[in-house]
């Protein structure tokens, strides 16, 4: 990927043509996997996450300790109980299974939901970092290493141009 970006940074040089218009553009890219890894709010926010997902697999263990116990419960006496009560039982066992399942979809959901409220005050970070240093020293464009933009100096934005040429509303 960064062989790619290289490419597309050499062809648009080129397709510049002149060195003075060439001059005007400034072009930078960082490794965000790398800043984050080196700051410490992303090892504070790790352990947050680990934190919560301990949280959430001791609520598991308990639903999981309970469904156990029903059906050993169920398993000890089930020739002894009426159809009525067997029927109820197996009712209840299938609902803690229910929740279980549940719990599970939704703590998945949520831990992904907390990974992103975890890592945006970092990225926010870096993305005030981004600006200032593209200002300070003069960048048109900063990409990350894996081609996405970050900054970019006032410019047209030529969407509307663009849907217009493609005929979409």
């Amino acid at each position: 990927m960064k062989r790619t970006f290289q490419v597309l940074v050499l062809a648009v040089l080129c397709l510049l043509g002149t060195d003075s218009f060439a001059q005007k553009i400034k072009l930078g890219h960082f490794n965000s996997n790398d800043l984050m890894q080196r700051m410490p709010e992303a090892d504070s926010a790790q352990v947050k996450l680990q934190e919560y997902v301990a949280d959430l697999q001791a609520e598991m263990e308990l639903m999981s300790q309970e469904y156990n116990r029903l059906m050993q419960e169920y398993e000890t006496k089930k020739d002894q109980l009426t159809d009525l009560l067997r029927a109820n039982k197996e009712n209840e066992i299938r609902s803690v299974a229910e929740r279980m399942q549940n719990f599970q979809r939704q703590s998945e959901v949520s831990v992904q939901e907390k990974q992103v409220e975890l890592m945006n005050a970092i990225v926010e970070k870096i993305k005030v970092a981004v600006a200032e240093v593209a200002a300070e020293n003069g960048y048109t464009y900063i990409f990350e290493s894996n081609g996405v933009l970050w900054y970019a100096a006032d410019s047209d934005d030529i969407t509307s141009l663009l849907a217009k040429k493609l005929t979409l509303k």
